[in-house]
């Protein structure tokens, strides 16, 4: 415990909720549904950049103590990415939505509609607009997410007690959405669905820690597989309550799971032998 206190960054936390949550809350006591209106909508948006600039603010503000040109190199550079990560990056989303479709197909059981393919489809020219607004959110919440939480959490803790603390703080900052109309988590309620987000966001944050550090600690190789997750929900249906995303899910924390083994087999080959008690 001593070697723990002080070193949870509680100022990030704060910061990053308050930032978030102070546009979201009103937003959700309006009772509109956001999507109806164009200034709810950007505010929402404005809103999910909370952590990434919380992040920005306090390395500002401890540029001292802090080392500001690897913070930047983090997010920026490209040559951090590994070129074999690029298919994980690009497909690995992709192909979990694939086995749960065929899953799902094997089953019976309807598959979801997507109307975000529909539109894109429809408007091939919005195509490049799109994918940067999906690439600009993931990005603005991976530089606080990864680029700060993750990298400050993992000097006290191993990836993947690492991982878990912020996939479970990540699902606790998307409260205010649940009773937002018009999101995602509003059609979930606080019933299973609830819980299947929480499982996902939590698999997903274990995910994105593999990402960070398979790629030397790179923000901007976990804000791509960020921006292909997103996308891929949309592409293939994000429909809570179905069984195609329930299916998807289980294998999402099989993944995640598989994930934590490595890291726990990895730290036990690099760490002396009285370091290797658990997180």
């Amino acid at each position: 415990m001593k070697a723990i206190k002080g070193k949870i960054p509680w100022t990030f936390l704060l910061l990053g909720f308050a930032l978030s949550w102070a546009i979201w809350i009103p937003v959700a006591i309006t009772g509109r549904d956001y999507q109806s209106s164009p200034c709810l909508l950007t505010l929402v948006l404005v809103g999910a950049f909370g952590p990434g600039l919380a992040a920005i603010i306090l390395n500002y503000l401890y540029r001292e103590k802090e080392d500001p040109n690897d913070f930047r190199q983090r997010i920026f550079d490209l040559r951090r990415i590994r070129p074999s990560w690029l298919l994980i990056i690009l497909a690995l989303w992709p192909a979990l939505h694939g086995v749960a479709v065929g899953i799902t197909r094997l089953a019976g059981r309807p598959l979801p509609e997507s109307p975000f393919l529909q539109e894109m489809l429809g408007q091939p020219s919005a195509i490049p607009m799109i994918i940067f607004m999906y690439f600009l959110q993931a990005g603005l919440e991976e530089i606080g997410w990864r680029g700060y939480l993750q990298e400050k959490l993992g000097r006290v803790f191993r990836p993947a007690g690492s991982s878990l603390l912020v996939g479970a703080i990540h699902a606790v900052w998307h409260l205010p959405l649940f009773w937002m109309v018009g999101t995602n988590q509003y059609q979930m309620g606080f019933g299973a669905d609830f819980w299947i987000f929480i499982l996902f966001v939590i698999s997903s944050a274990v995910f994105s820690a593999w990402c960070y550090y398979g790629n030397n600690r790179s923000v901007l190789a976990v804000t791509l597989l960020h921006t292909v997750g997103n996308l891929s929900f949309d592409i293939f249906g994000y429909a809570p309550g179905t069984t195609k995303h329930l299916v998807f899910v289980l294998l999402s924390a099989l993944g995640a799971a598989l994930v934590i083994i490595h890291f726990q087999t990895t730290a036990k080959k690099t760490l002396p032998q009285s370091e290797t008690s658990p997180d």
